[in-house]
């Protein structure tokens, strides 16, 4: 081998090397990695103005909102609210990808602004970054550990690597956090619905995720997937009537969501 082989062999060795150090070291300072907890932060308020233009995204009118926005970051550069709400308008056309560039900086400016971490996981999650989604949740949830709806994302990503207690635990939690809050019916529903997946394949208690999802369609009637493995896990045991009505109510609930 020539001299010159030798020595780029050395420098890659030595380059992996460093590198690989420097992750390492990273990693043990990353409070994520390290599951070190952190301060709450309280969530800065929108003002005025931007309250107005989160109504506007709130009745589907994100292109006037857009409009307005950009308007506002004009006037305040790098502020991480207007750039949340951007991203926030993108993500609420279903248009993940733009909705990502914009929680991207939200995370990076002030005044910090968790929704934008929780709202960056799922932006993620429906791109299929289950990695990155998972970091997004755990940061938001290490700035806010009340939101229950962080929880049953990180419920769900749980679930993807079937990691069945840890699913548990955190749609339990997610079901706890969320029960005083009247806003938050659909969202127990949703919990409620998948915890009773984790029951089913987990313990195989059959009477207990039944329950679970009765209880779920109980809360929120519109849940037609919760319906339709209601009218599944009927028809295993034997309840013919009781899945035919189950399935009708998905068809009709469906319909009513998705028409």
């Amino acid at each position: 081998m020539s001299p010159i082989r030798i020595l780029e062999k050395i420098l890659i060795a030595a380059f992996l090397l460093l590198t690989g150090c420097e992750n390492e070291d990273q990693d043990r300072q990353d409070p994520i990695a390290s599951g070190q907890p952190q301060q709450i932060v309280e969530v800065p308020p929108l003002d005025d103005s931007l309250t107005g233009h989160f109504m506007l995204i709130e009745s589907d009118q994100t292109g006037p909102a857009r409009v307005r926005i950009r308007q506002w970051l004009e006037k305040h550069a790098s502020d991480s609210r207007g750039e949340f709400l951007m991203g926030l308008s993108y993500h609420k056309e279903k248009r993940y990808g733009r909705a990502l560039k914009w929680f991207n900086q939200s995370i990076l400016h002030q005044p910090v602004y968790p929704p934008a971490w929780h709202f960056l996981g799922w932006a993620h999650y429906y791109l299929g970054n289950p990695v990155d989604s998972r970091r997004a949740f755990k940061r938001h949830l290490q700035l806010d550990p009340t939101e229950g709806d962080s929880h049953f994302a990180m419920g769900l990503l749980a679930i993807e690597d079937w990691q069945l207690d840890k699913a548990e635990y955190h749609l339990i939690r997610a079901i706890d956090l969320q029960s005083s809050r009247p806003d938050r019916v659909k969202g127990i529903s949703k919990a409620k619905a998948r915890l009773s997946e984790v029951i089913e394949h987990r313990d195989g208690d059959i009477p207990k995720a039944t329950t679970l999802l009765k209880e779920s369609v109980e809360l929120y009637p519109d849940h037609y997937e919760a319906w339709y493995r209601l009218a599944r896990i009927f028809g295993k045991q034997g309840h013919e009537a009781k899945a035919r009505h189950a399935m009708e109510q998905f068809h009709l609930a469906r319909e009513r969501v998705r028409p």
